[in-house]
């Protein structure tokens, strides 16, 4: 139960620091860079453990909402520009249909930490990559994920996620990366 007031405790900071989410950028010529607080990322790097946490959360559960209700809409519209473009809620109702055949439940991501398989990384694009799983049971949730800054937010570029059946111990073998 500690772990769960943490995590939440966390969650709630990293809501209400709003702005914090965002990339820093390099102010215009002329202007002076305000005094950056303590707490916020170096310069260049986007976001810090906790708003990783967070972008991976707030987009499984926008996700498990679109597969609950079959309504992609809200899911779509977090998405960059580009990936508004690419995709219709349609689209994105055929690509997750086998998380809904499969009953994925996606609710326990909530509260449940991920495990980042690789760190967070800038691709050449300066798009932001998460990937890893959510340990969840019966069902693992394995996740890709690419966020594009649009006007000092984070916004889904790429989103693929599987859900396969968790391993039975420590020792089951190698985990199965997620279908993009």
């Amino acid at each position: 139960m500690k772990i769960v007031t943490t995590i939440l405790a966390a969650m709630l900071a990293v809501c209400t620091a709003g702005p914090g989410l965002a990339q820093t950028q390099a102010p215009a010529a002329g202007k002076k860079k305000a005094a950056a607080p303590a707490a916020t990322a170096p310069p260049g790097w986007p976001a810090n453990a906790a708003q990783s946490i967070y972008l991976a959360r707030s987009t499984m559960m926008a996700l498990q909402q679109a597969v609950e209700t079959g309504n992609f809409t809200v899911l779509r519209d977090l998405g960059s520009p580009g990936f508004r473009a690419q995709n219709t809620a349609a689209d994105l109702a055929i690509r997750f249909q086998a998380l809904r055949q499969a009953g994925a439940d996606l609710t326990a991501v909530a509260v449940i930490a991920p495990q980042l398989s690789t760190p967070p990384f800038l691709d050449p694009q300066k798009q932001l990559h998460l990937v890893g799983l959510f340990p969840t049971q019966p069902l693992e949730i394995d996740f890709d994920l690419s966020f594009e800054n649009v006007d000092n937010r984070w916004r889904i570029s790429a989103i693929g996620v599987t859900a396969a059946p968790a391993p039975k111990g420590p020792d089951s073998g190698e985990k199965g990366k997620p279908a993009k």
